[in-house]
């Protein structure tokens, strides 16, 4: 009897693997889109693709950080991430001495742009949280000084590629119904460009 109720709970957790998995597999398939690079300024980069990925990845959570089960579903889209970021190091022959460096940059990349992204859309969010550096700005700026970081101030750099990434985080996170939501927990996800 006490055996079911773990199995119920591991099942359950199981269940927002699998929902991570599907969800990160949706993030990759749109992150691959030529039109981020082409027309939003994305730096083709590893760099500029991994914040492009954050950026996708904010979009996931900030939808259904209301959900219950948040927190379930949040670590297990970041244990997804980053499982396939260190495969993806050490493909790129970061040997075993480099990849947990690398690997704790980007785990800090993610929680600052998470929590920068979240404190532009909503400043008292997070009022309670003291994180390093953390400035509230607005969108436009905390993607400029993320996303944009490498591009902002070179050369081609286009104030119009804000607009449009703004505009595309603010389209696909403008219905919290809670159809989609739990949609979103299930691992069902779909972003609009």
């Amino acid at each position: 009897m006490i055996g079911g109720l773990f199995r119920k709970k591991d099942a359950q957790r199981t269940d927002y693997r699998k929902s991570a998995d599907k969800l990160y597999a949706e993030i990759l398939m749109n992150v691959r889109k030529p039109v981020f690079y082409e027309e939003y300024g994305v730096p083709d980069s590893f760099d500029g693709r991994f914040d492009l990925l954050l950026v996708h990845a904010f979009i996931v959570l900030h939808i259904t950080m209301e959900h219950e089960d948040y927190e379930e579903l949040s670590q297990a889209l970041f244990d997804t991430v980053f499982q396939d970021m260190d495969q993806t190091l050490r493909e790129m022959g970061i040997g075993d001495m480099g990849v947990p460096k690398h690997m704790k940059r980007m785990m800090k990349a993610f929680n600052g742009r998470m929590h920068a992204y979240q404190v532009a859309l909503n400043p008292d969010s997070l009022k309670d949280i003291a994180i390093e550096d953390l400035k509230q700005t607005n969108l436009q700026e905390a993607l400029k000084r993320n996303l944009y970081a490498t591009v902002s101030d070179g050369k081609g750099w286009n104030e119009e590629y804000l607009f449009l990434m703004e505009s595309f985080i603010l389209k696909n996170i403008s219905d919290k119904n809670t159809n989609r939501v739990n949609q979103l927990m299930s691992g069902d996800m779909t972003f609009v460009i």
